[in-house]
């Protein structure tokens, strides 16, 4: 039987669900609270399925976020998500069709960049993203660190008192870093502040942190405990959240706070910036444990447009050959930028680099390893000339994404 790839309906979501559930390994809610809670967040003409009849064999969807960018700027970021192919269905080529009418639904509403979380890693460079927005699994025992007093004041609040104040902060610094996202009222509300107990992994409801400077609140965290003995010794775990603050007084005011909870020594985040600051700031960074994965990955759906929208920090002109297998963007293009500005034209002349998109997309948001991804064979050109080039997409502070999507 012919398979199609259309949008669902409003009677179709608790089908679309039940496999996107199954393909992660859990159970879908059926009941009204629950199917409100998607329409809430799913533009239902944002989602792709595939249909055997009339059933559903295969699902994605896209999120309409808009999300910082070096330099400041906000751009239109769509982002792939609830991607599932149910395993009777598999190695039909469902996946290649899901994907390929995401990228048709970004292209023809005008986003010049698309985004991701990947389930498996190995999947989604072969599309051309890159994992753009690194990041620290961390952990480590605070009686060995050595954290120094926060100079911020600090309090655990109730989730009221939380909710202004986190808006407050995040949207102060939504664009100082790059990978970031803006946030809706509804994903605050169902991604950030509802709190089900089956997302506490065995640890307790969420505390809320908000640390003050003067009265006014200047950042926040969130933390879990879960309880642990050993022989009769205090062992318990935190785990903290995003760290979110206007600076780095305020940030370590919290981390301070995180790492002060009698009877929980151990402390564990996931998702921390690969530029942390923290393990600068104790007196051994040796006892904490970084572990570097990846986190938001990117994909550039059009070349010019998308390095035009972003800003640079040093200044330099470059010739750069990108290439796309799928055709949805690439060629020669030079490009003349500095911190006052930036114009992306197309070139006839050889380029000093060249490199895939999936590479380019690695590098978009500014991260770090041109020199690496030229010694993998990922970026061709002559040693200085891909110095340059690394230098010239680089950001400071690096980009970072606390959205799992």
């Amino acid at each position: 039987m012919a398979i199609d790839i259309r949008s669902i309906t409003d009677n179709e979501i608790a089908a679309f669900r039940q496999v996107i559930s199954r393909a992660f390994g859990g159970d879908a809610k059926d009941d009204e609270e629950s199917l409100q809670r998607f329409r809430d967040q799913v533009d239902l003409d944002r989602t792709y399925s595939a249909f055997e009849g009339d059933e559903v064999v295969g699902t994605a969807a896209t999120f309409s976020f808009d999300m910082s960018l070096p330099g400041g700027a906000m751009t239109a970021l769509g982002g792939l998500t609830m991607v599932a192919v149910v395993p009777t269905h598999r190695r039909r080529g469902l996946l290649n069709r899901l994907v390929a009418a995401h990228f048709a639904d970004c292209k023809a509403r005008g986003e010049l960049v698309a985004g991701l979380w990947a389930s498996e890693s190995s999947i989604y460079g072969r599309y051309g993203y890159g994992d753009a927005c690194p990041v620290f699994q961390v952990s480590y025992d605070s009686s060995k660190v050595g954290v120094p007093a926060g100079p911020d004041e600090t309090r655990i609040v109730g989730k009221e008192d939380a909710e202004d104040a986190m808006k407050a902060i995040y949207s102060q610094v939504l664009t100082s870093r790059p990978g970031q996202l803006a946030r809706s009222d509804v994903w605050w509300e169902y991604r950030h502040l509802r709190d089900p107990e089956e997302w506490r992994n065995g640890g307790t409801e969420r505390r809320y942190v908000v640390a003050y400077r003067d009265g006014e609140p200047v950042g926040y965290t969130t933390y879990r405990q879960k309880s642990k003995w050993d022989e009769g010794m205090p062992g318990g775990s935190v785990t903290v959240g995003e760290v979110i603050g206007l600076d780095s007084d305020a940030r370590l005011s919290l981390w301070s706070l995180v790492s002060s909870v009698d009877l929980f020594p151990k402390v564990e985040a996931w998702g921390v910036p690969i530029d942390w600051e923290f393990p600068n700031q104790v007196a051994n960074p040796r006892a904490i444990k970084r572990i570097t994965g990846d986190g938001q990955y990117i994909r550039v759906l059009d070349v010019p447009a998308a390095l035009t929208a972003r800003g640079y920090q040093a200044t330099d002109s470059l010739v750069v050959g990108v290439e796309d297998s799928h055709g949805l963007t690439g060629g020669t293009f030079r490009i003349d930028a500095s911190p006052e500005g930036v114009e992306v034209t197309t070139s006839s002349d050889d380029p000093d680099v060249t490199l895939g998109v999936a590479t380019l997309s690695r590098l978009y948001l500014g991260a770090p390893g041109a020199w690496a991804m030229a010694q993998a064979g990922l970026i061709h050109g002559h040693e200085g000339a891909v110095q340059r080039f690394g230098r010239l997409l680089l950001s400071e502070p690096a980009p970072w994404c606390p959205e799992v999507y």
